[in-house]
């Protein structure tokens, strides 16, 4: 009997820290998405939470997504928070991602509905789901995802954008092209957002300073969950990960963007 009981506690355990590895292991879907996954199912497995296999699970996140700054934050808050103050803090979180979307849906509408295309980059929820209500809308604009590096995912954000309305995609490099034609704007997503800098993968830089230049409004879509000290940011900014290609080169796959290069920064 007591072997069973045994053998039940570590396949709990287990289970518990198996949604917490596909999380950090997800390279798909995109902070909000992530995190939202992983409370639903963390709260779903409340009975089988311990403090010492949450520590181990809070390594693992944190290690696993290092730049997105809402799962470093619950990788924190599993390592550290007593287990009922734990389950009262997602609770409450999750019912802030649930109604996070909308709200953000609503300040990004009228930048988008003013401009006849929206050029992006790589995948990004919030600046997709902006997209679609403006067409739900009956914006009639196309949307431009670049794909910000091979890592960058940009065709998968045009493949699920085109279920909605007129999306392309295009190589970073073509981006010149877009931002020269007339009722242009930009928008980006972010994983972290401290009060001057924000991340975003590889080639948003390059996006906004071409916008910049000319005189092209540009905003940043990123939900409160995202804001991060300047010291926290610093610290993501140490442990952002490193592209290896078979040559033996490596570069980052994200980068610090100034905030100063968006025209408004778009949140709940």
């Amino acid at each position: 009997m007591r072997k069973q009981t045994w053998q039940n506690r570590q396949m709990a355990d287990e289970e518990v820290l198996e949604v917490i590895r596909r999380a950090a292991r997800d390279r798909i879907h995109g902070a909000t998405e992530i995190e939202e996954g992983l409370i639903k199912a963390l709260l779903t497995l409340r009975a089988s939470w311990t403090a010492t296999q949450l520590s181990v699970g809070a390594r693992l996140l944190a290690g696993g997504q290092p730049t997105m700054a809402p799962l470093a934050r619950l990788a924190q808050s599993l390592g550290t928070s007593d287990l009922d103050d734990l389950q009262s803090l997602l609770e409450t979180r999750l019912s802030a991602l649930r109604d996070a979307p909308e709200i953000l849906v609503a300040n990004a509408l009228p930048w988008i509905e003013r401009a006849v295309r929206v050029v992006s980059i790589s995948r990004s929820s919030a600046v997709a789901a902006a997209v679609e209500a403006a067409w739900s809308n009956g914006w009639n604009g196309t949307a431009v995802v670049l794909d910000g590096s091979s890592a960058g995912r940009g065709m998968d954000q045009t493949e699920r954008l085109k279920r909605h309305g007129q999306a392309v995609s295009h190589p970073d490099a073509s981006a010149p092209r877009w931002l020269d034609l007339p009722d242009t704007m930009v928008a980006v997503g972010a994983d972290a957002v401290a009060p001057s800098r924000f991340v975003n993968c590889i080639g948003t830089l390059m996006l906004l300073e071409l916008a910049a230049a000319r005189n092209v409004p540009a905003i940043v879509i990123a939900d409160g969950g995202k804001d991060v000290s300047d010291e926290i940011l610093d610290r993501i900014i140490e442990t952002m990960p490193l592209h290896h290609d078979n040559s033996g080169r490596e570069w980052s796959l994200f980068e610090v963007v100034p905030m100063g290069l968006v025209t408004a920064r778009i949140s709940d």
